[in-house]
Formats: C-alpha cells, structure tokens, sequence
C-alpha cells in the first residue's frame, strides 16, 4: 500500500525563528524535524492539491519572512512517497509555473515500501 506525506519546510537557524515563522504563517509545526520548521500532512482520501495549498500560505508574506531572515531559497515543498509496486507522479503545468514564479524548490522522495 503506497504513503504520501506532504510538507512545507523551512530552514531556521533558531527556535526563535521557527516560532516567529508560526506567527507569520498562522501554523503549528511538527517538532521532530531540525533545524527545519515543518509541517506535514499525511495521505488523504480525495485529491490533495499540495503545492497550492503551501504556496497559498507563504506568497505575499515573503518580505515579513526575509525580515526574520528567510529567504526563498529556504523554503521548500516536498512529496514523500512511499510505494508497493510502481512509482509514477504527475504535475499540472500550472503548478509547477506557480511554483517556480514564487522560486520554491520542489523535492519529492520515493522509496518502495519493499
């Protein structure tokens, strides 16, 4: 049965930092990933469009980010995946221009569940 995880990672230098990025973006982190502020969200049922969904809550807050020295290149979005017996990923056109328009790194990780 395959898994996927969805996150949003950003690079902190400090809990400070993380806890001034969860004021920002009006989120709570997971707490077992460091240095990285994150949060993840498990598989769900019904179509999940994670990369809108994380881009919706960082564009327009990239100045307040940099002012607690955030970059873009400190963020990130991932797709975990975690499969039986074939591995295959699809992306809308219109997402990956979104993502590559706000310079956010797209990183996905496949392992077989084998």
């Amino acid at each position: 049965m395959s898994k996927k995880i969805y996150s949003l990672r950003i690079s902190c230098s400090s809990s400070e930092q993380k806890n001034k990025v969860s004021e920002l973006l009006h989120l709570d982190p997971i707490s077992d990933i460091n240095p990285d502020w994150c949060i993840e969200i498990e598989e769900r049922e019904e179509y999940f469009d994670f990369i809108n969904y994380f881009l919706d809550n960082v564009e327009g807050k990239y100045e307040e980010l940099k002012t607690i020295g955030i970059d873009k290149e400190h963020i990130s979005i991932w797709l975990l995946y975690e499969y039986d017996n074939q591995c295959n990923l699809e992306f809308l056109p219109k997402d990956l221009k979104r993502i590559g328009e706000n310079d956010i790194a797209l990183c996905v990780s496949c392992w077989s569940s084998r």
